[in-house]
């Protein structure tokens, strides 16, 4: 008997979205219906997506296209790496969520690298697997810029305002593209947990990836 494949269901959106809010309410209803799981986020907890934590901690002084360097080799090795890779968890009939994938890299590291840099880059990654479906969380940058602001007290605003609506741009600029390609869904995220999430599940279910 051929074991089913799995399905690879990303979520993206600027940070403060909800995205891992919906990553959490769609695994744990997908698990209500009986399929087999795996939750996973990048950068990853592996031993490169651990350097680029800590980069984002200022525990390890890295240049910014050091960085964008280095979530392409996460990437990479978050697919196929024999632990808990992507590509055998599909194989094996595991649907994955992942809070982010190859658009966060376009988002966030087009102002300080070759756009077009990143785009071949990470076709490394697209070519070995793209998603079933992508749900990008839309929210205003300024929604966005709030919440944050009521998470961390030590926060520049500005600086976050500046750098929530580059990467904002940066999305309604790679979407498009990405839409050509792949099944992506733009979902309101400025609205209750559960109108997202209502919205989350018929993009789910109109893909195909889950029974109505």
């Amino acid at each position: 008997m051929t074991m089913s494949r799995g399905r690879f269901i990303v979520f993206e959106g600027i940070d403060a979205s909800g995205k891992s809010t919906q990553v959490k309410l769609l695994s744990e209803y997908l698990e209500s219906l009986g399929e087999a799981v795996h939750v996973t986020a990048e950068p990853t907890a592996g031993p490169v997506g651990s350097l680029i934590r800590q980069a984002f901690a200022e525990r390890v002084p890295l240049d910014d296209r050091t960085i964008a360097a280095l979530f392409v080799a996460d990437r990479v090795d978050h697919l196929t790496n024999s632990h808990d890779g992507i590509l055998d968890l599909i194989a094996r009939g595991v649907t994955v969520i992942c809070d982010r994938y190859y658009l966060s890299s376009l988002a966030y590291h087009a102002g300080d690298v070759d756009a077009s840099w990143i785009e071949h880059s990470n076709s490394i990654s697209t070519d070995l697997l793209r998603p079933d479906l992508t749900v990008y969380i839309d929210v205003d940058p300024d929604v966005a810029g709030s919440r944050l602001m009521e998470r961390r007290e030590r926060i520049d605003k500005f600086e976050v305002r500046d750098r929530l609506l580059s990467a904002y741009k940066n999305y309604e600029d790679a979407l498009p593209a990405a839409a050509r390609r792949e099944s992506v869904v733009r979902v309101a995220g400025d609205r209750p947990r559960e109108e997202v999430f209502n919205d989350v599940i018929h993009a789910v279910q109109s893909a195909g990836l889950v029974s109505v």
